[in-house]
């Protein structure tokens, strides 16, 4: 019988740094995602519960935190649930990933840390080790008002609104900003390069923290929810 492709590992099963719940993270080696490119893609996300029931039931917080825009508080999350996500959580409950140490496996990789779920609720040792081998990498947080000195150096704050992004910039992160109009574009920031010259982000590395000398990044609102994007704005500005 042919052996078995492996097409990830567990690299973490433990307690959310968030929450305290129990989360599992999962490196994926290979994606199709045509903005992204072929980037292996770390997946954080409960280990008890699905991630589509748990969207629903409020229990993502674990993996999510308080960010706005989860199902729960009628978000505009872009994240396709019942696709991705959910794919590698069967998968991973049906035994499909071995759980390794040697993160040595990564070595020169260019990964997403967080294709779902936010880099902050593992444990920054986790993160730290993974980042010291690859490559390059892209990482975003919706959790950096814990200002977090460790995870701004590999990761973006993820802001919604240009306040959020100055004070962001202020207490030290780079960001990565989402509008639904980009000629609001601040002197700091510059158009994601997929949108204005179809650069790839495995080719691109401009979205890891502090470990990257670059402007700030503007992109314009997409995936399914945009429509709720806007409206969620609108609201925040009345």
């Amino acid at each position: 019988m042919k052996k078995e492709l492996v097409k990830g590992y567990v690299v973490y099963e433990g307690k959310s740094q968030l929450n305290g719940d129990n989360i599992v993270a999962i490196v994926t080696l290979s994606s199709k995602n045509g903005k992204t490119g072929n980037m292996a893609s770390m997946w954080i996300m409960n280990s008890d519960i699905a991630p589509t029931k748990a969207s629903k039931e409020g229990r993502d917080e674990s993996v999510c935190g308080d960010c706005k825009h989860r199902v729960i508080n009628n978000g505009a999350c872009y994240v396709v649930l019942h696709q991705g996500p959910l794919s590698v959580y069967k998968s991973y409950k049906n035994g499909k990933y071995p759980t390794i140490t040697d993160i040595s496996l990564f070595e020169g990789m260019k990964m997403r840390f967080g294709a779902y779920g936010d880099p902050s609720a593992l444990p920054i040792q986790i993160l730290n080790s993974i980042k010291a081998v690859v490559k390059n990498n892209t990482s975003y947080t919706h959790q950096w008002k814990q200002d977090n000195e460790m995870l701004k150096r590999f990761s973006m704050a993820s802001v919604d609104s240009i306040e959020e992004q100055k004070l962001a910039v202020k207490n030290g992160w780079r960001t990565f900003r989402v509008t639904n109009d980009l000629s609001d574009k601040l002197d700091n920031e510059i158009i994601c390069p997929n949108t204005t010259k179809n650069i790839q982000c495995i080719d691109c590395g401009l979205c890891s923290g502090n470990s990257v000398k670059a402007k700030n990044i503007l992109i314009e609102i997409h995936g399914a929810k945009k429509n709720k994007f806007i409206k969620q704005k609108e609201v925040t500005i009345l």
